[in-house]
């Protein structure tokens, strides 16, 4: 039967391929040899004034339009800024492929003219495999951080932690240039919050990648990419920038470029103050006893951080290029939090004072060589190392009541924090015919980190004493060694990817609590992630694309590290070494309508993930716990509709609209308290439907105003042992350009409604708690930016990089 399908499906594709021929070509600028993407390129029949098939030229300028009959036709390319391109194109029998080669369009200057007064770059687009949302156009994150940024990108939300999420799920990794960079769930909130928004070119929003990136992140890949032009001469800017917080930013970059060299520096400083609170009420029970917490928590923030980076490309010959790049971030902070609790007639039983003081510096540095063998036949090298250091102390003052008498007590406790890691990959990509490509390549990833924790205890700061109870050694370490492989092709309309990733992994856990020694672990094990993708480009501007993946999440950080956090002695955390990692299958079906002014996405998203990791809570009075565990299996399920509108040629609209359904299954968990008695907790299963909804709106204004409001809404969510309620937030700014667009001044609301902040309700067996949270609130922000360069006389060379998947760029030196 198997054999008989193959010979029916080889019989039609031949048949399809023999009855009509494609026209493929490649568009650049006729003076900078740059490629255009995104221009237009319609064929028309000679006696008919409407496009019968319409494309759009992809990121490296190339187009193909698929399935011509025989005949004589026009083919008419245009694109904002340049003079349309028309010319007659003939398709016979004896030409199945007709190649028109490289093709030049020349700037029109009185286009150009009117775009600079009206014109605004898309705010987002679609490519193969993800979703593309360019930041320079984003007004209301000018001046703010990257995690401001990321608030306003659909599907992605931030709490107020600075955790960040993908489509209701939390497993997603954070990229810069297309690698990991040092990034993981314990520090990328604070790295991101002092990462410049001014210093990112795009983001894109990878759901469902391939076998050709890593697996990890059960919901996908964020990626973040550093601005970096690729023009001849030097190229820069430097801005300035306050918020009514009291927070003030700089920042500066200058590019060079040559038809031999290619270099690049960025510097941004921030200094950041923040304050934040939260309420707390929990109702706990034992036998006919209830028990009533009120607390109340209230800090302030100040943080300032130096974030460098540059590089530089070598073009050692047509075929050969050798970067090097750096990156790095360095500085540090204070906090102050006074924490009140109160018994359930309002009388105050405890006050507990943290003062804190940290810094971090975080930098890293690759190497990179490219060797084109031929036109789309290339092997990319590159090698990094990365290094991360945070180190904290933390000093304690409480008073507490116990049995009608204020006991004074005093805590210092002092953390390291340590990350290196080398990361090897070499990536070979091979066009082997005009349908057809193979790419392949390996990958390791050797890290190590560490967490050291030293306490001392005493009834004031001035006779402290070591509390070896509290102190912690905490070691990680992992191998990663993974093999790729992918085979893509064209035919006529049909398009498709499969893919297969090998990965070995060997991992050793640490752990040194001096009150009681928690197991060493060692693991190994090898696991396969096949990728699939499938697309169809049907008539008048419709595309359909089906995908499916396998991902993996593997705990790490403070999940898998048993040591007590008593920064609240009433609410107590600690990791479990002995967690498995999660393993997800994610299916995709994506629809994409185009028309002239508008654009509609969706995408229907199934995932099952086994051996969940989830957060469970017990209460053991007067304390609450907290742990990680593998629970159950768990089923989510979408619908997300993106819709890109072009009004009256001043208003742009992106609409997205999130459905989704989450289902988690019973489980039981069994903890031992501290009496060594263990107890078993039922919980049972969650079925979950939400949404949420975000529109952004861009505006083009005369003498060359610009203006963008975005507003967002999560309905009700349920989370583990419980749930969270509705939120929304505003946001808003205006910017406006003098002297031919060289200087600009941005003003910017964030959180005008003074509402973005998080309600949580979790109950189990024996308590009910109620959480209410906000970090930072409304503000204002002020940046002013000027713009310089010269061109020069050298034109750079047309890019010859690899495309590397989309996750390259031109003229750009990848960096960690």
């Amino acid at each position: 039967m198997k054999k008989y399908l193959l010979s029916v499906v080889f019989v039609w594709v031949t048949i399809a391929t023999l009855s009509a021929a494609t026209i493929k070509g490649r568009l650049i600028d006729n003076e900078t040899k740059q490629i255009i993407d995104f221009a237009t390129v319609s064929l028309f029949n000679k006696s008919s004034k409407t496009p019968m098939k319409t494309v759009t030229t992809d990121e490296k300028g190339a187009f193909s339009i698929p399935n011509v009959k025989n005949g004589s036709y026009t083919l008419r390319i245009s694109f904002v800024g340049y003079k349309t391109l028309e010319f007659p194109v003939f398709v016979t029998s004896k030409t199945p492929i007709v190649d028109l080669k490289t093709l030049q369009l020349s700037t029109d200057a009185k286009s150009l003219k009117a775009v600079e007064v009206i014109g605004q770059k898309s705010q987002m687009r679609f490519e193969v495999d993800k979703k593309v949302f360019d930041v320079d156009q984003n007004i209301s994150a000018a001046g703010g951080s990257a995690s401001e940024a990321l608030q306003n990108i659909p599907s992605v939300d931030v709490d107020n932690e600075g955790n960040i999420s993908l489509r209701n799920n939390s497993n997603v990794e954070v990229w810069i240039n297309g690698k990991p960079s040092g990034l993981t769930a314990d520090n990328r909130a604070q790295i991101l919050e002092q990462m410049p928004a001014g210093s990112i070119e795009s983001i894109e929003v990878i759901t469902n990648p391939s076998s050709k990136y890593s697996p990890e992140g059960s919901a996908g890949i964020i990626n973040l990419v550093l601005k970096k032009d690729r023009k001849a001469g030097y190229y820069g800017s430097v801005s300035v920038g306050a918020n009514t917080f009291g927070g003030v930013n700089g920042s500066g970059n200058i590019n060079y470029n040559s038809s031999k060299v290619d270099a690049y520096a960025n510097i941004g400083i921030r200094y950041m103050q923040f304050n934040n609170s939260s309420d707390t009420y929990r109702e706990s029970w034992q036998g006919n006893d209830t028990t009533i917490l009120n607390q109340k928590n209230k800090g302030d923030m100040d943080r300032i951080g130096v974030f460098l980076r540059g590089g530089a490309t070598y073009h050692a010959t047509r075929k050969d290029d050798i970067g090097v790049s750096f990156m790095g971030m360095f500085g540090g902070g204070d906090s102050r939090t006074t924490l009140t609790s109160r018994d359930g007639l309002g009388a105050l039983t405890r006050e507990r004072w943290s003062d804190e003081d940290g810094t971090h510096n975080d930098w890293g540095v690759t190497l990179d060589y490219t060797h084109l063998f031929g036109k789309n036949h290339d092997l990319r090298l590159y090698a990094n190392y990365f290094q991360m250091n945070r180190n904290e102390t933390n000093d304690f003052t409480q008073n507490s009541l116990a049995k009608d008498v204020w006991l004074k007590s005093a805590q210092k406790q002092d953390e390291d924090n340590s990350h290196q890691r080398w990361e090897f990959q070499a990536d070979y990509s091979n066009q082997i015919s005009d349908r057809f490509k193979i790419e392949a390549g390996y990958k390791g990833n050797i890290n190590s980190r560490g967490d050291d924790v030293y306490t001392l205890e005493g009834p004031d700061m001035e006779n402290l004493k070591p509390q070896e109870a509290l102190n912690n050694d905490f070691t990680y370490k992992e191998n990663i060694q993974a093999l790729y492989g992918t085979f893509s092709g064209k035919i006529d309309n049909f398009s498709f990817q499969a893919g297969l990733r090998g990965e070995y992994m060997r991992y050793k856990t640490e752990s040194r609590p001096w009150n009681a020694q928690a197991p060493d672990r060692t693991r190994e094990y090898w696991h396969l992630y096949p990728s699939l993708f499938l697309s169809y480009s049907l008539p008048k501007g419709n595309e359909l694309q089906v995908n499916y993946t396998s991902r993996v999440n593997r705990p790490r950080g403070r999940q898998i590290n048993a040591f007590r956090n008593v920064t609240d002695s009433t609410s107590i955390s600690y990791g479990n070494p002995n967690l498995n990692p999660e393993f997800a299958h994610a299916i995709e079906l994506n629809y994409i309508k185009n028309w002239d002014a508008h654009t509609l996405s969706a995408s229907l998203y199934y995932r099952k993930t086994n051996d969940v990791i989830q957060q469970v809570r017990y209460f053991e009075e007067p304390v609450m716990y907290s742990t990680y565990e593998n629970v159950t299996k768990m089923q989510n399920a979408g619908l997300e509709l993106v819709a890109k509108n072009r009004l009256f040629k001043y208003l742009n609209l992106t609409t997205t609209v999130n459905m989704y359904y989450q289902q988690l299954n019973d489980f039981d968990y069994t903890y031992v308290d501290n009496s060594g008695v263990a107890s078993t907790m039922h919980y049972d299963g969650e079925n979950n439907f939400t949404w949420n909804a975000r529109i952004m709106a861009n505006l083009i204004l005369p003498k060359n105003f610009s203006a963008q409001v975005t507003g967002n809404y999560n309905a009700k969510q349920l989370i583990a042992q419980g749930e969270r309620r509705p939120n929304y937030s505003l946001d808003a700014g205006i910017r406006k350009s003098f002297f031919s667009r060289k200087f600009s001044i941005a003003l910017s609301g964030r959180d005008l409604l003074d509402s973005r902040g998080r309600k949580n309700i979790s109950w189990g067996d024996n308590f009910y708690q109620e959480s209410h949270s906000r970090w930072g609130g409304r503000s204002v922000n002020l940046t002013l930016t000027y713009m310089f360069g010269k061109n020069g006389n050298n034109k750079p060379k047309p890019n010859k990089r690899p495309d590397n998947n989309g996750m390259d760029y031109e003229g750009e030196m990848m960096d960690f």
